[in-house]
């Protein structure tokens, strides 16, 4: 999941070359190390009592207990939902090593002999995403809730059954760390809830205390750290460690406590800009990355440990961004990829996967997420249900939140991460110049830059299209993260940033197309956002957007500058969410005029210099991972003498909206 070496070593200095040079040399003695001590007999470490969770029983609304509970009750009738996948019934003892969307599986042999991308219609993230065993809080919970013994038995089987058919080194689920640092945050986090464990227990828990050292070594000995990169891998890695250095006790766990608290504290300011936004360039690995320091914050404050103020001040500029970006009913935009990675499953989570069906689904409402923060921090919005089982009281002082509408435009530029929203009335646009993820060597960037979503009411009207899959669609993968998949300017055809097609590929985008950085003005009463990139620089063509958002009138200009020299097919597409669909669509030369419908009623009018025309298309968009609702999206394209410029105007209109 990794841009290739060759590729990244292009770009970095002699220093960090030896840096690099000299740890991967080391790398097979510390790996060798930590294995030896996995037949350590007896196991060296106790499990230690952390209060990660309120020791009395929250006072949670009733829809959350019954929530809780159909949920822990679907796992005990060998039913398993999935946020993109529906539910599957995998029965008393799951195939943990299966792809069982595919029905394709994993042979039980080394780690080091397994390949992920196989593109055989397997995913990779079906087995792990089982194994993270993030439905073992929730049967805690429901046990903690209800003290029905099924849920603490449900509980204790399945992780028996998961242990004794998972060996360590054996199988796809220890092909990485990341899986091995999320399955025993999920372990840790149940025995939490189970506490205090009964004497007719302490065999069961021998057996789990030693699981977890052999989580501790194999992640110690296979981390994902590298002098070159650092990604929320490497970051889940460490916060996993942290966590079990303060689950287990025994010799130099101290000194490991100390160690990586101070890791997590350094991996801040490395992994999040200045203005809170996750490095990765993608809104779903921010919610992730966010829940990742949440999660170690939560283990200082259960160990009375104080992080250093400049964590403190950064993930709270984390949880203002993603504040700023939500909608009214607490929704993220889908920016760059998204798997519906978590550290733990929240009410929203749960919410969706038991009550929606899976073409409703959205991975980025996060409404009890920003509820933590609000309790965190002290104001914003969301619900702050999961937040009382950290010991947070309902009373908590909150602001106005912060996505509101507003009589006046109100603008939020966020520029090291390159987004900038401004909302008025029932409007919001989210405006994107966002540089690659890692400086350019991300893995988890799409061919989004000047891209924007419109919101009316709330509701996403043009959005982004999403993530789908990874490894199981090679086609689909790279066309939902290509430049003609989102609100943006194709030019003869090519991307932004180049895409590899092949297996190498998958994980791996060109750095073509730098971004400025987001300019942002006034002019009256009308609110302005402008940037360019350079993705097609090597056809002889700069792209500059510039977004109007009138403050008197119900309309969004968007100007398309394109300089350069020579005719060039240009196509500027359009991407609907599914509840809207074109009604009509109207050619007039160099003018297009389209009407879109569903809650709101959309006029755009599309000019272009020269003759351009305009196609509808059946598309599809993914807003849970695995998962593809149909929809609609607008192409207007045509061949243009450059220098050209093109404007689209959006019209909206409450009045014809309630007279329909």
């Amino acid at each position: 999941m990794r841009r290739s070496l060759t590729d990244i070593l292009k770009q970095e200095s002699p220093v960090s070359l030896a840096r690099e040079a000299l740890w991967r040399g080391r790398r097979k003695w510390y790996r060798k190390r930590a294995l030896e001590r996995i037949e350590e007999r007896p196991c060296p470490v106790k499990l230690r009592e952390v209060c990660y969770y309120a020791s009395d029983i929250p006072s949670l609304r009733e829809t959350s207990h019954v929530l809780i509970s159909a949920y822990a009750d679907e796992i005990c009738n060998g039913n398993f939902p999935f946020m993109g996948y529906g539910t599957w019934v995998l029965g008393r003892e799951p195939k943990w090593n299966c792809d069982f969307v595919a029905g394709l599986d994993w042979p039980e042999i080394g780690f080091s002999d397994h390949s992920g991308v196989r593109l055989d219609g397997s995913d990779i993230k079906v087995p792990y995403e089982l194994s993270r065993l993030q439905f073992l809080p929730v049967l805690g919970k429901a046990h903690m809730l209800t003290g029905n013994q099924s849920y603490r038995d449900r509980a204790k089987y399945l992780l028996s059954d998961w242990i004794e058919k998972n060996p360590v080194g054996i199988g796809v689920n220890w092909s990485i760390a990341m899986e091995a640092a999320l399955r025993a945050m999920s372990i840790c986090f149940l025995l939490s809830l189970m506490a205090p464990l009964r004497s007719d227990e302490e065999s069961w828990l021998l057996t789990v205390t030693r699981c977890l050292w052999h989580h501790m070594l194999y992640i110690e000995g296979y981390i994902e750290f590298s002098h070159l990169m650092s990604s929320n891998h490497y970051l889940s890695n460490v916060v996993g460690l942290y966590c079990l250095s303060e689950y287990l006790d025994g010799p130099g766990m101290a000194a490991k406590r100390r160690l990586y608290r101070q890791t997590i504290e350094s991996e801040m300011s490395r992994q999040v800009y200045e203005d809170g936004g996750d490095y990765e360039a993608s809104t779903g690995y921010h919610v992730l990355v966010t829940q990742m320091f949440t999660s170690a914050l939560l283990l200082m404050r259960a160990s009375d440990v104080t992080p250093d103020p400049s964590f403190w001040q950064r993930l709270s500029r984390m949880y203002q961004m993603m504040n700023e970006l939500a909608s009214p009913t607490d929704q993220l935009p889908h920016i760059g990829d998204c798997d519906d990675g978590r550290v733990e499953l929240l009410l929203d989570d749960l919410q969706q996967m038991l009550r929606l069906p899976v073409a409703e689904r959205n991975s980025l409402r996060i409404s009890n997420l920003l509820g933590l923060g609000k309790c965190l921090f002290n104001g914003g919005p969301g619900s702050t249900e999961d937040a009382k089982w950290y010991g947070f009281k309902e009373s908590v002082t909150s602001s106005p939140p912060s996505n509101s509408f507003v009589a006046s435009p109100k603008v939020a530029v966020f520029p090291h991460s390159g987004i900038a929203i401004a909302r008025s009335e029932e409007v919001e646009i989210l405006f994107c110049a966002i540089p690659n993820g890692i400086f350019g060597k991300g893995s988890h960037t799409h061919n989004d830059k000047l891209s924007f979503v419109l919101r009316l009411d709330g509701d996403e009207v043009l959005c982004d299209s999403g993530t789908g899959t990874y490894t199981r669609d090679l086609e689909l993968r790279n066309r939902l993260r290509a430049t003609a998949a989102h609100n943006s300017v194709v030019v003869d055809g090519q991307e932004q940033n180049t895409i590899d097609n092949s297996k190498r590929g998958l994980f791996w985008i060109g750095n073509e197309a730098e971004v400025s950085g987001i300019e942002q003005w006034k002019e009256n009463e009308d609110l302005l956002f402008r940037a360019s990139h350079k993705g097609y620089q090597r056809l002889g063509v700069m792209h500059t957007r510039t977004i109007r958002l009138a403050g008197k009138k119900q309309m969004a200009i968007v100007d398309d500058q394109l300089e350069g020299t020579g005719e060039h097919r240009v196509e500027i597409n359009f991407q609907l969410n599914s509840k809207w669909t074109p009604s009509s669509l109207t050619d007039q030369g160099s003018k297009i005029e389209a009407k879109i419908s569903g809650p709101r009623d959309l006029q755009i009018t599309f000019r272009g210099s020269e003759k351009v025309h305009a196609e509808r298309e059946i598309s599809r968009i993914s807003m849970s991972y695995g998962a593809l609702t149909p929809s609609s999206s607008l192409r207007f394209c045509g061949e243009v003498s450059l220098p050209a410029m093109l404007t689209t105007t959006f019209c909206w209109s409450r009045i014809a909206s309630e007279m329909r």
